[in-house]
């Protein structure tokens, strides 16, 4: 009981551990990771001054920004609505800033951040760049250089210079759009993989919803991250925009779905009926209100903001809800994934509070793509987890319609034999007549012949019984009892214990494969060969032992072996299926012919008892 009540706390003692490491990890990037912690060189009244020994590293330009006429720092403001005696987010306004190069003058890169309206950035009064033109703009300097840059907002939340350039050198620029591009592209298509596989997984498994429910997360996980890529290619958009916040909602209405399945929520009604649309017409809501409704009143911006704050607190306390009642039910390592799942998505956004918009990442992602990636890890491997269950399920109702159908043709066999002896049984009386009139005539001679033609009947019945094992039994007697009415020579030894480690399914395509090849090869014979299966089935220590001989069609050195079965590429004598099984168990297989005779010998590692490995 002590045991059993400590593995209940395993997984919310793993929990723990993979929470305080998700917060360490966004702790370390907002120290090291963080274009507001990059350290000096500094802005301030409208200059940034910089050295040559500075351009070792990025420079982010950050403070000393003047916002018509006013000093701020980038980041400040979202939207021009917070500006002193500002109203609404829509309008336009002006960024200036001087740099100030004491080195020999050259030409470095600025890297324009992400604008979401339109933007004409000015250098030295000529103009370098507008919407759509880019994200990399070559700055010469030396002395003093101004930049200017006019942006004019009327259709999105965001207005203005909402995060920080950076500035440098070709070779420093080029390093971080490599780094920032390797790990968004892995984002990306890592995803986009999980999603393309377990989408393939739902259409294979009709019965399996949940994998349908993480291949859209992992969808709409890769729609939300691709921005950097939409952003250099000049295809940011209203459009592009209400996808991709949308996207990121329905990372957590299917993140919530998923917790829902592994709680066993997701048939109760309020769920189904109320919850679930709920946050699905969320989604759709998001996409409308980019699209239509900010553009048509900006007063509509702060409480879009407001909705989407709410809308995931309600996701995080959904599965909040879902781990306790994991929890109560004793679901097992299910709640892991759940508990991490609640817990990672409630620091990120504490982050998200606590940063004071002081936050922009230099070269991997923000604290939602973070927590975005945990969740498509921890509910990956939540499926990886029921994929495993359904196969150890679909194996086992494998063997049980096995069983089924060797116990159907063991029955039908018995029932067979059971009919010769009842008319044995009503022919003894004649016999018991017969072999009294002889004895009484004293003729020895047709007593004797007789008696030897009641001992070939005997010997041509087929057996009831070669093995202790049911499926074992099973096998041979619906194969070898019908081979010998037919005038096969048997020789059978089955030497196995009732219960075997190796699985039904894998035992069945060993065994009946054997068996059915050898029956085909005798069949194959012409009138008057001699036909004969000589089989040996025993257990030696840890390994199961295998030999089958049989008489067969001689055939040339190398040539192929031969199946009269009409779909002759299916089949394949099922040689490749004994196989696998062999590989499965790190057992051997040989096969030989010599002559008119063919031996099949198999040698297996039997595993200990537990789950065996399937080769089948």
């Amino acid at each position: 009981m002590e045991q059993a009540h400590k593995r209940s706390f395993l997984p919310v003692i793993l929990s723990l551990a993979a929470l305080a490491l998700f917060s360490l990890l966004l702790a370390g990037l907002y120290r090291f990771d963080n274009k507001y912690t990059a350290g000096p060189p500094y802005g301030g009244a409208g200059v940034f001054s910089f050295s040559e020994a500075d351009l070792a590293r990025p420079l982010f330009l950050i403070d000393g920004w003047l916002l018509n006429g006013q000093e701020v720092f980038i980041g400040q403001y979202s939207n021009f609505s917070y500006l002193p005696g500002g109203a609404s987010p829509f309008g336009a306004a002006g960024y200036r800033l001087t740099l100030r190069y004491s080195g020999a003058p050259t030409t470095l890169l600025l890297q324009l951040p992400e604008i979401f309206t339109n933007y004409t950035l000015w250098i030295n009064g000529e103009k370098a760049a507008v919407r759509g033109g880019g994200r990399l703009v070559a700055v010469p300097v030396g002395g003093d250089t101004a930049l200017f840059l006019e942006t004019e907002n009327h259709t999105h939340y965001y207005s203005g210079l909402t995060y920080p350039p950076a500035l440098g050198t070709a070779a420093v620029m080029d390093r971080l759009l490599f780094v920032r591009t390797l790990f968004y592209s892995f984002l990306c298509v890592g995803s986009l993989t999980l999603a393309v596989f377990s989408l393939v997984l739902w259409a294979a498994r009709g019965q399996a919803p949940l994998f349908c429910q993480f291949g859209v997360l992992c969808l709409a996980f890769a729609v939300s991250c691709a921005h950097p890529f939409v952003w250099q290619l000049g295809g940011s958009s209203p459009l592009w925009y209400a996808l991709e916040d949308g996207a990121r909602l329905l990372v957590c209405a299917q993140a919530a779905a998923l917790a829902a399945a592994a709680a066993g929520l997701s048939g109760s009604p309020w769920y189904r009926r109320c919850l679930r649309p709920a946050l699905l017409a969320g989604c759709g809501l998001c996409v409308l209100s980019v699209v239509f409704i900010i553009p048509g009143g900006g007063a509509f911006v702060n409480v879009y903001g407001a909705l989407i704050d709410g809308y995931k607190m309600v996701i995080w306390a959904f599965l909040a809800l879902c781990a306790g009642v994991g929890l109560a039910r004793g679901g097992g390592w299910q709640n892991f994934f759940t508990l991490t799942a609640c817990g990672v998505l409630g620091v990120s956004l504490l982050a998200g509070l606590l940063d004071s918009n002081r936050f922009e990442p230099i070269y991997t992602g923000w604290q939602s793509e973070y927590a975005g990636l945990a969740l498509v890890l921890l509910f990956g491997g939540l499926m990886v987890r029921r994929n495993a269950q359904l196969l150890r399920q679909s194996a086992e109702l494998r063997a049980l319609k096995l069983q089924d159908r060797f116990a159907a043709e063991s029955a039908a066999q018995m029932r067979a034999s059971i009919q010769q002896v009842r008319s044995l049984k009503h022919e003894l009386r004649h016999h018991v007549e017969t072999l009294q009139a002889l004895y009484a005539a004293g003729d020895s001679l047709r007593l004797g012949e007789y008696l030897a033609g009641l001992g070939r009947q005997k010997d041509a019945l087929p057996p009831l019984y070669y093995s202790e094992n049911f499926l074992v039994n099973a096998l041979l007697a619906a194969r070898l009892g019908p081979a010998q009415e037919k005038g096969v020579r048997i020789q059978c030894t089955a030497s196995v214990p009732a219960a075997l480690s190796i699985a039904d399914a894998d035992l069945c395509t060993l065994l009946a494969n054997a068996l059915d090849n050898a029956v085909e090869a005798c069949a194959r014979l012409p009138s008057g060969a001699d036909r004969f299966i000589r089989l040996s089935l025993t257990v030696r220590g840890e390994l199961l032992i295998l030999s089958c001989a049989n008489s067969a069609p001689p055939r040339a050195p190398g040539a192929p072996l031969l199946t009269s079965k009409p779909d002759a590429v299916s089949h394949g004598l099922g040689i490749p299926a004994m196989q696998r099984v062999v590989r499965a168990y790190g057992g051997a297989l040989d096969l030989v012919q010599q002559g008119g005779a063919f031996t099949l010998r198999a040698v297996l590692h039997l595993p200990p008892p537990g789950p065996p490995p399937t080769g089948a």
